[in-house]
């Protein structure tokens, strides 16, 4: 069962953190080798206040999608899940901007025929800056979040580089603690962050360990 749940995890995290990996962004620099004095916490805004995308964000591809409120980021109102007509496979978190940037996709003639509301975009790992532009068909996201139980939070970077990605409805627990990460070093995260100090902690199993390790957590994407 183990296994199989491990799997899961896997492919559900492998497409938000292909590209963190083969940037490179699992490596230990010199800024993660430094000691965690406090967990950094960020809420990602990749659109300026003229709804531009933020500088430094290099656009990847552009599709036409509808969009729901976020699962992996609940908490932030500007964050979406947003499904294309072509696939079933969620691309979340996205970001639409503050105020509605309505343009039409260029390169889809059907699409021309829905009144476009916005667009939004997509990232594809912790603090990467590769983006999917969404052209939003209808946006079934807006409106105000309450706070949950659930954890906010929908990417983790560990002390030692290490990032990883929130992964929903994997069966497998240990020690009592929810699989809620997948990450780069092909290992997982169990449970919740621990915020009740400057520094979080939380259950690592690096890649090819069985072993749960409290781990301190250097950033925190919401």
């Amino acid at each position: 069962m183990r296994e199989k749940g491990a799997r899961r995890a896997a492919a559900i995290a492998a497409g938000l953190l292909a590209a963190a990996a083969s940037a490179g962004c699992g490596g230990a620099g010199p800024e993660q080798s430094a000691p965690v004095t406090e967990t950094r916490t960020t809420t990602v805004r990749p659109f300026t206040g003229e709804g531009e995308p933020a500088p430094g964000l290099r656009i990847t591809q552009s599709v036409s999608a509808s969009c729901l409120p976020s699962a992996l980021s609940p908490e932030n109102e500007l964050a979406r899940r947003c499904f294309t007509k072509e696939t079933s496979v969620a691309m979340d978190p996205c970001f639409v901007p503050e105020r509605p940037v309505v343009e039409r996709d260029p390169d889809n003639e059907a699409a021309g025929a829905f009144g476009m509301t916005t667009v939004a975009l997509c990232v594809s790992g912790p603090g990467s800056s590769d983006v999917t532009k969404v052209y939003v068909l209808e946006d079934l996201g807006a409106g105000a979040r309450v706070a949950t139980q659930a954890d906010p939070h929908w990417g983790l970077e560990l002390a030692d580089g290490t990032r990883c990605v929130k992964a929903l409805g994997v069966p497998e627990t240990r020690n009592g603690q929810p699989l809620s990460y997948g990450c780069d070093d092909g290992g997982f995260l169990y449970g919740f962050p621990d915020s009740a100090r400057e520094v979080w902690t939380i259950q690592h199993r690096a890649g090819g360990s069985d072993e749960l390790t409290l781990t301190e957590v250097r950033t925190a994407w919401r």
